[in-house]
């Protein structure tokens, strides 16, 4: 999935549900971050559910990545090799 990332713009807290839902509908229109202030400090980001997932699964890949670095791989191939049922048939392997 590609997104075209832009850069984010900047509303001040809305005051009223119209003014949130004028928010949404525009995120989800133009596919567009938006930062919500309040007092004048950023508090907030709304972003397409696009960009969250996204997110998400880089953040998943990063944990994956980090979890495979504390394996022990040569122990873990000694200790637990492969059934040998994945070196059976005539189907193409992997390895």
């Amino acid at each position: 999935m590609s997104l075209d990332l832009q850069a984010p713009t900047h509303v001040d807290e809305p005051n009223q549900a119209q003014g949130y839902a004028d928010v949404i509908s525009r995120v989800m229109t133009e596919k567009e971050a938006v930062i919500v202030r309040r007092d004048g400090a950023d508090a907030a980001v709304i972003v397409p559910v696009e960009y969250f997932e996204l997110l998400q699964e880089a953040l998943a890949r990063e944990e994956a990545e980090r979890l495979t670095k504390t394996i022990d791989w040569k122990r873990l191939a000694r200790t637990s090799p492969p059934p040998q049922s994945w070196f059976d048939g005539d189907e193409p392997k992997p390895f």
